[in-house]
């Protein structure tokens, strides 16, 4: 299954890299570096209204456990969103903020969580998560960016106990580089 999910990240990258198509409303790209999440994130158009996001992170957690007391959780993952951002042109036309992609957004979302070298009783985080979500991201003038998103997911865990249907929720705080 890692064979695969390399395969599917490196041409995601790939097309993500070489897209063509430019929109007037979306930036062609962005780069963000994330804060309670921390890592990196990149967005690329690839039309007037779609976008591939790529986020490097590292997820923080903590557990507890009766059998083996507290726990951290330092959980490194990869996400890919292919975004369909549904209202930014009518925020444009209210002159409302389209900077930096500030609109609502339907995506599909893939994360592959890397295995937790920390903590052998903790299974929260295992194997390749999909799921269909609503999101939204707004960037102020200072260049902080904001971003949630929510919606069912199906995790294809490692571990027999987490394989199944998983809420997924993610809120971001970062800042736009560069723009």
């Amino acid at each position: 299954m890692k064979k695969y999910i390399t395969i599917t990240f490196l041409l995601l990258v790939f097309v993500n890299l070489n897209a063509q198509s430019r929109s007037s409303y979306l930036d062609s790209s962005l780069f963000k570096i994330n804060i309670l999440s921390p890592g990196i994130t990149y967005e690329r158009s690839l039309s007037e209204s779609t976008s591939l996001c790529t986020d490097l992170n590292l997820s923080l957690g903590f557990s507890y456990n009766n059998n083996s007391g507290s726990d951290f959780l330092f959980v490194p993952y990869i996400r890919e969103q292919y975004r369909y951002y549904y209202n930014i042109e009518k925020r444009s036309s209210n002159n409302k903020n389209i900077k930096n992609n500030s609109a609502n957004f339907i995506a599909l979302n893939g994360s592959y969580y890397l295995p937790n070298g920390n903590s052998q009783d903790v299974s929260v985080y295992d194997g390749f998560t999909v799921a269909p979500i609503w999101g939204l991201q707004r960037t102020y003038e200072s260049g902080i960016n904001l971003g949630l998103i929510v919606g069912p997911g199906y995790n294809f865990g490692t571990k027999e106990r987490t394989a199944g249907f998983v809420p997924v929720i993610n809120f971001t705080l970062g800042w736009v580089i560069g723009k």
